[in-house]
């Protein structure tokens, strides 16, 4: 049988900021949960929205996580005042569901915590063999001197030659399609934006204006 202890000690080595992580059946049944995070009073309310797929907010432990991703396998929520988010992600046999509550100042949340935590799901099936892949990449000394740089007035930029073609990470390439549904959905990233809009929140408007410049490079320059 798998450890979930070991699971979870795993995701939180790899992932430090997934500062809480639990385990739960689809009852409600809590199979784990680090210390000091007792979600008993409010996951039967939180997994009744989960599954139906249309809630706007949940609410644990007197914290309110308004929605930005809802579907079967997968649930993103973040505080509005900093408080930090919740993930969730089911196994992948659907039977349980891995919940985790992600430090407000985490850097990169949106894009790095639900593979993360979804990997943990995942290596909880033993005919699943998945283990955290780490960032740090290392180059031999012939492609050290293959990397030519491009500089600017601002920054220099590297650029490794790969001498083979890339691996593309499935929960990597999971999450982009997740994206595209959220882009998709017109209660995601629409709905995100509008409310962003009639709240007059200066700042995200700032940073949705630099992520639209970044995309637009990305795509047609």
């Amino acid at each position: 049988m798998v450890s979930i202890k070991s699971v979870v000690s795993k995701l939180q080595k790899h992932y430090p900021d997934a500062s809480d992580v639990a385990l739960v059946d689809k009852k409600g049944k809590i199979l784990f949960s680090t210390s000091k995070w007792d979600i008993k009073k409010d996951i039967n309310e939180i997994l009744a929205k989960w599954s139906s797929g249309n809630a706007q907010f949940v609410t644990l432990n007197g914290i309110r996580y308004s929605i930005l991703q809802m579907e079967p396998e997968r649930f993103i929520g973040t505080n509005r005042h900093k408080k930090g988010h919740l993930i969730g992600a089911a196994t992948p046999d659907g039977d349980k569901y891995m919940l985790a509550h992600i430090k407000p100042k985490a850097k990169g949340w949106f894009h790095m915590a639900y593979p993360a935590v979804a990997r943990a799901a995942a290596m909880l099936k033993k005919s699943i063999k998945s283990e955290f892949i780490e960032s740090k990449v290392e180059f031999s000394s012939e492609t050290k001197e293959e990397i030519t740089y491009e500089r600017s007035s601002e920054q220099a930029v590297a650029y490794p030659v790969a001498p083979t073609q890339p691996i593309i990470d499935p929960y990597l390439k999971a999450e982009v399609e997740g994206f595209l549904q959220w882009i998709n959905n017109p209660s995601g990233l629409a709905g995100y934006i509008s409310y962003v809009l009639q709240q007059n929140d200066q700042y995200r408007i700032s940073r949705l204006a630099e992520l639209y410049n970044e995309l637009y490079k990305l795509f047609f320059n």
